[in-house]
């Protein structure tokens, strides 16, 4: 992440992101069904990076997001993690072009599993943690 976008990242922002995850959480099998609906019909060119099945897919992609989010606060765990997930990613085929789509699928997606939870401020602050880890993961992927 760059300095500017992980500082811009607040404590607030972080207990945010947190705590709406664990209301996800609870609904997390419909968000992220929702998520890889939004995904591919906005960006269906992204469909063959994926299996056919996928059921495993969809449990790694919410278990990570779960580690990730938990660690927010702790850039000695995060850092690694979302650095490891973006070299993984560029084997997979996966463009820097790719990471807004994906953003506004994953925003999407938690609106909808949140419902009245997601106010103004949740949102600002899973769009400017998504931004910060983007950015990281592009930066460490494609340099």
């Amino acid at each position: 992440m760059t300095d500017r976008q992980w500082h811009d990242l607040t404590a607030g922002d972080i207990e945010r992101v947190r705590h709406s995850f664990d209301h996800v959480w609870a609904v997390s099998r419909q968000t992220v069904d929702l998520f890889y609906e939004r995904l591919f019909e906005i960006a269906p060119e992204f469909r063959p990076l994926f299996p056919a099945d996928m059921n495993e897919q969809k449990q790694k992609f919410i278990s990570t997001l779960a580690v990730i989010v938990g660690s927010l606060n702790n850039v000695d765990l995060v850092f690694p993690m979302v650095d490891t997930l973006a070299k993984h990613h560029v084997d997979y085929g996966v463009q820097p072009a790719y990471y807004p789509a994906v953003g506004e699928a994953l925003l999407w997606s938690l609106e909808r599993g949140l419902g009245p939870r997601w106010t103004p401020e949740v949102a600002a602050s899973w769009t400017k943690a998504y931004a910060a880890l983007s950015s990281r993961m592009i930066e460490t992927a494609y340099g």
